[in-house]
């Protein structure tokens, strides 16, 4: 009898420790990403953001990370932020455009500066950065920032690029996003772009669907396209600006105090992951060349690359209009002067 008491109570026990913990989970956060490598700065940053929120919050926020695509892929998870079903994600700005068109201005090629601090004065600490969440809660979006990937390199299978005609000659395959600039952008250099889902991309090269793609260092490191890919060449012609978004009803709802702890991580988190990137960058780089041959264009062959793409300009500015490329252009010019 003695031993069901002691069962019993011990139930009761668990059971109100259980109750007290629900109780004390006021809100939940779904955290979303494609990434799932622990080694990525985005993939740890997501990490501490899943512990401290739930930490600052002192369980009053609930913050569960699905890492890898589990939730699906950009455009799905994108939707489901909308829906209130997810409340953070990231993603390069790219796949968002079918839902925020305004977007298209991180599309333009070569016109982002090549120095970190610079750019992060750029994505973090400009008035246009900020202007952009107007565009963005329309849709049920909050732009809670940006997190740095770097600048999408090329990568090919047997063929060694140095220049556009190399590209034209050898009709390449180039994987892009479901995004028309992109798919512009590599017409333009003589290829035919492929859109196919990032999820997707190593099974796709691997299987020779398309002979390339694009993305920068970390995520060439991180998904392992270096085991199906023997070429790199450093185009550097877009930078995977990775826009941090949010529910923005979900944040809305949240009383005034958690959402004070919901912009104090996700900043730290943006600090660290930038000190991250940039520190791992040349390590990044010196990781792949041990698996593939690297490209690095002289100045006039970067400059084919540039003159090829320079069309991408007027129509990106037709798109979104002056006001937004001439207040990135600008913001780019006045982050020169202050760093």
């Amino acid at each position: 009898m003695t031993k069901l008491m002691n069962t019993v109570a011990g139930g009761i026990v668990m059971l109100t420790a259980s109750a007290t913990f629900a109780q004390a989970a006021e809100h939940e956060m779904i955290l979303a990403m494609q990434l799932s490598d622990p080694e990525n700065p985005i993939y740890q940053a997501f990490e501490y953001i899943e512990t401290e929120i739930e930490a600052r919050s002192e369980g009053r926020i609930d913050a569960k990370l699905f890492g890898g695509g589990a939730l699906g892929g950009d455009r799905e998870v994108a939707e489901s932020i909308a829906l209130g079903d997810v409340q953070l994600t990231t993603t390069s700005t790219s796949p968002l455009v079918p839902f925020v068109s305004e977007l298209a201005v991180f599309d333009l090629p070569y016109v982002f500066p090549a120095d970190s601090a610079q750019l992060q004065t750029v994505l973090l600490d400009s008035s246009f950065s900020e202007s952009l969440g107007q565009y963005m809660e329309p849709v049920g979006f909050r732009l809670a920032g940006f997190f740095n990937s770097g600048f999408r390199q090329l990568t090919t299978a047997d063929t060694p690029v140095h220049s556009v005609e190399d590209i034209a000659a050898a009709n390449l395959r180039i994987r892009v996003q479901e995004n028309p600039f992109h798919i512009e952008l590599w017409n333009l250099l003589g290829a035919a772009p492929t859109p196919v889902a990032y999820t997707e991309l190593y099974g796709a090269l691997q299987q020779g669907v398309v002979d390339g793609q694009e993305n920068p260092f970390i995520n060439i490191l991180s998904s392992k396209f270096y085991e199906v890919q023997g070429y790199l060449t450093e185009t550097s012609h877009i930078l995977l600006a990775s826009a941090i978004i949010m529910d923005n009803a979900w944040y809305n709802g949240l009383p005034e105090d958690l959402q004070a702890v919901v912009d104090a991580v996700l900043s730290d988190a943006m600090t660290q992951q930038w000190d991250a990137q940039n520190a791992a960058i040349s390590e990044q780089r010196a990781a792949l060349a041990e698996h593939m041959e690297i490209i690095e264009l002289t100045p006039e062959q970067l400059a084919g690359f540039q003159a090829a793409t320079e069309p991408m300009v007027g129509q990106i500015r037709e798109a979104v209009g002056d006001e937004l490329v001439d207040g990135l252009l600008s913001a780019i010019e006045a982050s020169a002067t202050t760093n």
